[in-house]
């Protein structure tokens, strides 16, 4: 059956009204622009399903938004399905995600022979990290104790410098050696 004005304006009013059999209808008489749009985008992870049931999809929406006083329902279509396809690119080039196009399965390393990288890893300390704290304030001066209680917020760098009569680069090198005590105790 070929498909006329009259039969299309037919299968779009059934849509609107409901029927799934008249929307896989008016997708067959589509096919070759989707097919088209399938073969000029490339979307990472969509097959042919996938592509079918996005364009079933917006070819419900353009039925169901369609009015025939505002031109031809194939042009209508052929501009919603770019329109989505251009979106489906956007989403999949976005630059959160550019991570994703650039990585290799291990399944697709392994077949093409590929090594993955061996990587040292940092094993977590098993103590509790109570234990560790404690130990390291007994490891602390009374100036590094301070210094700790301004990198945690506590106290004021200005407040400190007020209180003991020290200069700032006292403070900058009691910092330092906290730094330096507390990866060596808690890391």
């Amino acid at each position: 059956m070929q498909l006329t004005e009259a039969y299309e304006q037919e299968l779009i009013e059934q849509v609107q009204a409901g029927s799934d059999d008249a929307l896989i209808k008016l997708c067959y008489f589509y096919r070759p622009l989707i097919n088209n749009i399938k073969q000029k985008y490339f979307v990472r992870f969509y097959d042919d399903q996938d592509w079918d049931q996005d364009a079933l999809i917006v070819c419900y929406q353009a039925a169901m938004s369609y009015e025939q006083n505002k031109g031809k329902f194939g042009s209508y279509f052929k501009i919603r399905l770019h329109n989505h396809a251009k979106s489906l690119l956007r989403y999949d080039m976005a630059y959160r995600r550019r991570a994703f196009a650039q990585a290799t399965s291990l399944e697709t390393a392994a077949a093409k022979g590929i090594e993955p990288l061996h990587q040292e890893t940092i094993q977590l300390a098993e103590i509790p990290i109570s234990e560790k704290f404690a130990e390291l304030c007994t490891q602390l001066s009374d100036l590094e104790i301070k210094t700790l209680l301004i990198v945690l917020g506590v106290w004021h760098q200005e407040e400190v410098l007020q209180k003991l009569q020290i200069e700032q680069i006292t403070l900058v090198r009691a910092r330092s050696r906290l730094m330096q005590k507390m990866r060596k105790t808690l890391l």
